[in-house]
Formats: structure tokens, sequence, C-alpha cells
């Protein structure tokens, strides 16, 4: 796009809009922004998108919705209408912006920035002026391995907040992985290892590499011809780096997980059963194995390899172990909570109440829904 025609009209067009000496505008070709599926703009400055065609304007809304709010207002300029004085500016929110059907000589889109800096620019200023000399001494301090426990801290609040179905909570959690991710990385600029944009663009290829269904001429059918294909180009890519198809897995990964990833990169090359009865079997062998152990060490050995069967279990009945554990844990924080309310709404210690009074407080909480 060239916005030389523009040019003897488009300081009138920014006087109008009241952005002639706005920090940062954006000059976009609005076609360009209806090709792509995010749009090129940092939020926390104005943009214009210029001679936007009305029959774009769908997909101009489809891709700035994945940045903007719906209730984000823009401003559509047009030409003044013959015999008229002033441009034709009008207001819409971007949620509305399909449905405008009408708007004769159409020549730009008027963005103006997020009420809040959102941008991931303005972030790493944020998290670069931590680091500085001027900034705090605590983030000054921090390294890789230091940071490494809130790392995997703010991992797992992530899941907590996916397991609540709390939308709002999962903003928040995902906000605080973001900052250990960002703070990560301006270390490694600090120390000359690497620069944020390198980390996006190694991912960037990396995924591009792995669609070619996407972005190159393979053909698929379902997801799991996705998935087998993954794994395929995977494979290739590691093949001389590792001498074990089970590296890779995460030492750090919890036991169920690191559990699961082993077996099921063992099945892709054909160690696996192929039915399910031998699955079952193993585990009822497994725990007999476990009930007839005589010493501490033999028994957590075959506790280990009950559980190592359950996963494989859980894997042939397409079953996430890890998520499975931890639904399961927190049905039972909710029953056993239940007993707690209703033990103390009767004013009674909980050591006080029998097995059998507990376990029906169970059943009423199972049946509850709890």
């Amino acid at each position: 796009m060239s916005i030389r025609p523009l040019l003897p009209i488009l300081t009138d067009i920014l006087d109008h809009l009241g952005l002639v000496d706005a920090e940062g505008l954006q000059l976009v070709d609005a076609a360009a922004v209806a090709a792509r599926h995010h749009p090129p703009l940092n939020p926390d400055y104005p943009a214009l998108l210029v001679e936007p065609d009305v029959a774009d304007l769908p997909a101009i809304a489809r891709t700035l919705l994945n940045q903007y709010p719906p209730e984000h207002a823009a401003q559509l300029v047009a030409a003044p209408a013959p015999g008229t004085d002033g441009w034709d500016i009008r207001r819409v929110a971007l949620g509305e912006l399909s449905t405008v059907d009408e708007a004769p000589h159409l020549l730009a889109l008027a963005m103006p920035p997020l009420p809040l800096p959102g941008s991931m620019e303005r972030f790493q200023e944020t998290i670069a002026h931590l680091r500085a000399p001027e900034g705090c001494p605590w983030d000054r301090k921090q390294t890789h391995q230091s940071l490494r426990p809130y790392l995997l801290e703010e991992t797992y609040e992530v899941l907590d907040a996916l397991d609540s179905g709390d939308p709002v909570a999962l903003r928040e959690e995902l906000g605080d992985l973001l900052l250990q991710i960002v703070l990560h990385s301006q270390i490694a600029v600090d120390a000359g290892e690497f620069r944020m944009p390198d980390v996006i663009a190694s991912i960037n290829e990396k995924i591009i590499r792995r669609h070619p269904h996407v972005w190159g001429d393979v053909e698929v059918s379902d997801d799991q011809d996705v998935k087998v294909n993954w794994d395929r180009l995977k494979e290739a890519e590691k093949r001389e780096e590792r001498t074990s198809r089970l590296e890779g897995v995460s030492k750090s990964l919890p036991a169920l997980s690191q559990s699961f990833s082993y077996q099921d990169r063992a099945a892709r090359v054909g160690f696996d059963w192929t039915t399910i009865d031998p699955v079952i079997a193993k585990v009822h062998e497994e725990l007999q194995e476990l009930l007839a152990a005589q010493t501490d060490t033999e028994r957590a050995h075959e506790m280990g390899d009950l559980l190592f069967a359950a996963v494989n279990l859980a894997r042939w009945l397409n079953v996430d172990p890890e998520s499975a554990l931890r639904d399961a844990n927190q049905r039972f924080f909710r029953r056993f909570r239940y007993i707690e309310e209703h033990a103390a709404a009767q004013n009674r210690p909980l050591e006080d109440m029998t097995l059998t009074e507990m376990d029906a407080l169970w059943d009423d909480a199972k049946a509850n829904g709890l």
C-alpha cells in the first residue's frame, strides 16, 4: 500500500480526528489487516487503517477483535458528501463494525489506543525497568535458578484457575505466568544470552514448520493425522541430539504426567499391547504383587509399578491421569469440607464424630453433587 494518494488530505483527516500530534500513530493498509488473523498494531497507540473497503469491514472487525474488545469505539472517516463541508466521521463500536454495509467514499478507519497499556512492548519495558540500575533490588538480584520455584508455582496456579472454570482467575494467573517468562527473558538479555524476539521467532518458526498442513502442501484428514505428523517432524528434528526416544520428557514433570509421556512415546513405535484386556490384567497383577510385598522397600517398589500400570490404563481410556487425579483431589476436598461444615454446625469437634457419621455425611455430599 502507498499512502501517497492520501498525503494531500491526510493531515486534514488527522486534524479532524485530533491525531496530528498523537504519539506513536500507526498507519496501516486496511486490506492487509483484513487478510490477517491478528492485527499488526500496538494497542497502546492510535492507529489509522487506510482506505478500507466496505466489503472488507467484517474481516477487518474479526482481525481487530483478536486484540480489542467489542465495545472499543472506532471511527469511520469518509470524504464529505457532495455539496457539504467537513469530513463524515462516524463512531461505531468495533463489535458492530461488521454490520456497516454502506459507507460511500470511505477513506480510513481510526482505532484509538486501549484505555490501559496492554502491549507486550510496554510490559517488557516495565520488566526491563525493574532490572535496571534504578529499578528494584529484588528483581535485579534474580537469576534463572532463583526464579525456578516461582515458575513452577505459577504454572500450577494456572492449572488451578483452569480447574475452577473462572476466566477472571485464569486471566490473572496467565499474567503471573507471563511475568515469569518475560523476567527470564530479561535476565537472558542482561547476561547476553538471548532476547525476547529470539524466543518468539524460535517458537513461531517451529509452529509453522510443524503445521505443514496449514502452511504447506501436506494433507491431513483429522486431528489424529495432525498429531502423528507432529510427532514425526519432532522426532526428525531431535534425532541427532538424543540417544533415546524418551529423552525430552522433562524430569521436572509431575510423576503421573511423566509416566504418561514415557508410555505414550514408547507406544508410538509399537511397544504397546494391541488390546486393553492385558492392560487391565496388568493392573490386577501389580495389585496382587503389592499385597504380597513383605518389606517397606518391596511395597514402595510394587506401589510404583501399580501406579505405572494405572497410568497405562488411563492412557488406553484416553484419560489424562494428572487431570483425573487433580479432579479426584478436588472432589475429596469439597466432600471433606462438607463434613467439617456439618460438624461445626452441630458444634462438635470433628474428632468426636464416628466414622459411620462421617461416611453418612460423605454420602450426602456426594449425592448433592460435591
